[in-house]
């Protein structure tokens, strides 16, 4: 959902952090992820898919406005705001997240405090690409990941949940990842946006409306 690569013909396969904040704005803007150095390159979504990841993260922090008085917690919510997993060069954007707050000073957002990872899909967007992001943050342990498909005229939202890969398979066979994600809940645009966890929220179809 950033700026439109162009060709990619002289654009650098790994970048170390220092590389990558030496990078003029214009092409900095265009990576979506260091997957351990390996760079992973955004492409332009349609503009809804942006109108909806600031919507999306509008609403979350209505919502958490709401119930927060009431809760022993603290969350903040941004949208394509880096979150890091193991060192400066393994990162990904999401579209939008929902993050425990941090102290001040510390301007990096770990995977650890990241409650909700959401991604706005796009007709660019590749299998394999989608695969690669929610497997790192199934790995890193992010409870909650929205997907979300943001049509011409309406807005589709599913809710999946970290779940541990299940128990009762064939003696013999180990599954490739110790964790997954399972869709628990789908909204269609069809009256109020509402779920129980992470927190218990309402968020109005208009808020989310084309």
């Amino acid at each position: 959902m950033t700026a439109d690569l162009g060709s990619t013909g002289e654009l650098p396969e790994t970048l170390t952090w220092e590389e990558f904040l030496a990078l003029p704005d214009a092409i900095a803007q265009c990576v979506e992820g260091l997957d351990r150095g390996r760079v992973i390159w955004a492409r332009t979504g349609p503009r809804r898919n942006q109108r909806a990841a600031v919507r999306l993260r509008n609403a979350l922090e209505s919502a958490w406005s709401v119930v927060r008085a009431e809760r022993n917690e603290c969350f903040e919510a941004d949208v394509e705001q880096p979150i890091f997993f193991t060192a400066k060069d393994d990162f990904l954007k999401p579209d939008f997240i929902l993050y425990s707050c941090l102290p001040d000073q510390d301007q990096d957002v770990p995977a650890s405090a990241v409650v909700i990872a959401g991604e706005i899909l796009s007709p660019s967007n590749s299998v394999q690409d989608m695969n690669r992001k929610t497997t790192r943050y199934a790995e890193a342990g992010i409870p909650w990941y929205w997907e979300v498909d943001a049509g011409e005229q309406s807005v589709t939202i599913r809710i999946n949940a970290l779940l541990p890969a299940p128990e009762r398979r064939p003696v013999g066979v180990t599954p490739l990842r110790a964790f997954h994600y399972e869709p628990v809940a789908q909204w269609v645009g069809d009256g109020d946006f509402a779920y129980h966890l992470p927190f218990p929220f309402t968020i109005p179809a208009e808020s989310l409306a084309y």
